[in-house]
């Protein structure tokens, strides 16, 4: 069986950030690094474009994860004398934290995945999506591709940019 899937809506954001606070309280935000608010607000806006309240599945891509808490996480582990550590940039720095993020928010219990493979992340989760919309497993999927830079980044040379990209697929043309 296969099924066309259309591409209800794609939000993308440039270096400039939104004002985060059409979708995200204050009191959210304070605990929230940049690369989360950005994730948030791509597919709030992508979802209100597509005019779908709740996708049947989550599907988000990350070349290198959330290298900004990883980078704190890992410099309170090197520096202990500098206090105690926060879970929060422990339980923050995995890869899969931006699509769980996005998924508890909504209150979403679908299918939920994660791939970062450097270089080819968003094409994996688009594949995915496009595999289970056109086997009928789902009729819906939010896709997303979130990366940030860091100075650490930039320091080790690794490849890569930072964007935030979120795209509504679904079987349903309108």
């Amino acid at each position: 069986m296969s099924r066309d899937v259309y591409i209800r809506a794609v939000v993308k954001l440039g270096a400039e950030d939104p004002d985060f606070r059409e979708v995200i309280t204050p009191m959210e935000a304070r605990r929230m690094g940049r690369l989360f608010k950005r994730a948030v607000w791509c597919s709030s806006k992508a979802l209100q474009e597509a005019h779908l309240e709740m996708p049947d599945a989550i599907i988000t891509a990350t070349d290198y994860g959330c290298m900004e808490n990883s980078e704190a996480f890992l410099l309170g582990v090197l520096n202990p004398e500098e206090g105690a550590m926060s879970p929060t940039r422990f339980m923050q720095s995995t890869h899969n934290t931006i699509g769980s993020l996005i998924a508890i928010r909504m209150h979403c219990h679908g299918y939920n995945a994660t791939y970062s493979h450097t270089g080819c992340s968003f094409r994996s989760a688009l594949e995915d999506a496009m595999m289970q919309l056109q086997l009928g497993d789902i009729d819906s999927a939010l896709v997303g591709w979130y990366d940030e830079r860091t100075p650490a980044m930039d320091a080790m040379r690794l490849p890569g940019t930072e964007h935030a990209v979120a795209v509504v697929l679904s079987v349903n043309p309108k």
